[in-house]
């Protein structure tokens, strides 16, 4: 008698106002097709309140997809193949990577073909297309009769028993009409909103701080409180759009066509007069014009976001995070404390240039990481603060392992593009490396937070490993912050250095002093946890998946 061969079962539900129970019925149903189809079960993947519509943010699935590439079974179970994926990209290549792998797909029909995963896929992605467009309608019907399809506006409260319906709630209108005549006063927004926070006013989405984000915001803004037109009694519905990234799975907004645009007039909803209004935003068209991006053409703050110290800088004060939150005429990003700048809260109300904090940062991290006494002083320190430290390993590991998730789909969907294309691939080639990168750090990271999981001495041997690694590491990086360098040849050495330090602490200096910054270093990777770990090459990666490229004329596969 042969081996009986082996099935997981996959279940998700979509929305927060479903119940676990239809996990359990899924599981349920999958049971029964492996009774009818001679399989045994061996384990269930599962993802709860999690769209369809994507593969980011679903560990369940990613767990499966990890799972088959060891070929740990022989079959997926599933309710549907809707439950696998609704967009038809994704569905193809879950479909392609089971199949290389020997996997077969089974739902309540049978076993899933080529035929079915097309066809399922382009139906499954109709199905949200046409739940988006009844659920838009179904919006657009009662903005034109003065209801309110969105959310509750600062300023008014619901209506009881009419749903859609508002009205002006007295209170918070006063604290409305006060920003505007302070604004029009000559008052900044941060100054508006810091005051608010200190006399206690709870914000807009009941929080105790206010960001002067939520009051300008946007182009010339139009998007904060001194945008919002139905301050002067209009409902304005379809200025906006929202469609996903599929490189990142994140939502961003786009200007909707605006000959779908929405406009109803509601004068009992009227809080701002219109003298007023007009006051403001000729004031809004001024500032804009002043300090925004008329006078840098094509400096962007964006332009920052994926700096060497992004996300590691914290405030010395408060703790809280520091942020890009402007850029000089010469292109210069300077950094500040985000409580202080936005909301007003912390005293450290300095700012930074990026280059200067950097310079500081790798200058101090090939002139400290290399002494023996000081590695030996770190070491004690951390035994004296364990019970502490392993909490922060919880969180640290919590998002190590969310952010390896996200980057395992991306390397996925470029393998598809790459698999797929017949035109030159260099620049993808290059993208999928630096991925890799970050990919493996992350895994060494995973490794490095296990290993701090008991108390350790220092060996000798590991202070020469990290020495050397500091030496290679700072100058591949000091190389990549010079003007024109190509940052993606630092994509490994950029990982390393994430995988080195936790986050850094800016502290407070006078006027024209010298940086101070203190960092935070992972104590795992100084014990000897590798700073450059194995990477996968482009021909490895593609070979994992199936695919099969020949070469372009004259083009190689960096590794």
């Amino acid at each position: 008698m042969g081996k009986q061969k082996t099935a997981v079962i996959y279940a998700r539900f979509s929305s927060d106002l479903q119940r676990d129970r239809s996990i359990d019925d899924q599981v349920t149903l999958c049971e029964q097709i492996a009774r009818r189809e001679g399989y045994r079960i061996v384990e269930v993947f599962s993802d709860r309140a999690k769209s369809g519509a994507s593969m980011f943010e679903r560990d369940g699935l990613l767990a499966l997809m990890t799972a088959a590439k060891k070929r740990a079974f022989d079959a997926v179970l599933t309710e549907s193949l809707s439950r696998l994926s609704r967009d038809p990209e994704d569905t193809a290549a879950i479909f392609k990577r089971l199949r290389f792998n020997d996997i077969t797909i089974f739902d309540q029909n049978g076993a899933v073909t080529d035929i079915h995963a097309s066809i399922g896929g382009i139906v499954n992605s109709m199905f949200l297309k046409n739940l988006a467009d009844n659920v838009r309608r179904h919006h657009s019907g009662r903005a034109r009769e003065g209801k309110f399809p969105g959310a509750l506006t600062y300023g008014y409260r619901c209506i009881p028993g009419k749903p859609g319906e508002r009205e002006i709630d007295e209170a918070q209108a006063a604290i409305v009409r006060r920003i505007f005549q302070e604004y029009v006063d000559g008052k900044p927004a941060r100054q508006i909103a810091a005051d608010l926070t200190r006399e206690g006013i709870p914000s807009p989405s009941g929080g105790q701080y206010w960001n002067h984000q939520t009051l300008v915001s946007g182009t010339k803004g139009r998007r904060g409180m001194l945008g919002n037109r139905l301050y002067v009694g209009e409902i304005v519905w379809n200025s906006n759009r929202t469609i996903r990234n599929p490189e990142t799975g994140k939502r961003t907004q786009r200007k909707a066509n605006p000959d779908d645009q929405i406009v109803t007039s509601v004068p009992h909803l009227r809080i701002i007069d219109q003298e007023l209004w007009q006051r403001v935003h000729a004031l809004c068209d001024q500032r804009a014009t002043k300090f925004g991006h008329d006078r840098r053409a094509g400096v962007r703050r964006g332009q920052y976001k994926d700096h060497l110290l992004s996300g590691l800088l914290c405030c010395g004060v408060c703790g809280g995070n520091m942020r890009v939150y402007q850029v000089t005429a010469k292109g210069g990003g300077r950094v500040a404390c985000a409580a202080a700048i936005q909301k007003g809260t912390c005293t450290h109300r300095k700012s930074y240039y990026l280059s200067g904090l950097e310079a500081a940062v790798l200058d101090g991290m090939k002139a400290n990481l290399a002494n023996p006494k000081a590695l030996i002083e770190y070491t004690r320190a951390y035994h004296a603060r364990w019970a502490e430290r392993q909490r922060e390993i919880s969180t640290d590991r919590a998002g190590a392992q969310k952010q390896l998730n996200k980057l395992t789909v991306q390397i996925d969907r470029y393998v598809t593009a790459i698999g797929d294309s017949d035109e030159p691939v260099k620049a993808m080639m290059e993208r999928l490396n630096k991925l890799e990168a970050e990919r493996a750090a992350l895994e060494a990271r995973l490794e490095a937070t296990a290993a701090e999981s008991n108390v350790i001495t220092l060996h000798p041997a590991a202070i020469d490993k990290l020495a050397s690694n500091v030496e290679v590491m700072h100058a591949a990086l000091s190389d990549a912050a010079r003007i024109g360098a190509d940052p993606t040849k630092a994509a490994r050495y950029r990982s390393a250095f994430r995988s080195l330090f936790d986050r850094f602490l800016v502290q407070p200096t006078p006027r024209r002093h010298a940086y101070e910054v203190t960092p935070m270093a992972r104590l795992s990777v100084i014990l000897g946890v590798d700073l450059f770990p194995k990477t996968r090459s482009a021909k490895e990666m593609l070979a994992e998946q199936g695919v099969n490229m020949p070469l372009v004329a004259n083009e190689t596969i960096p590794t």
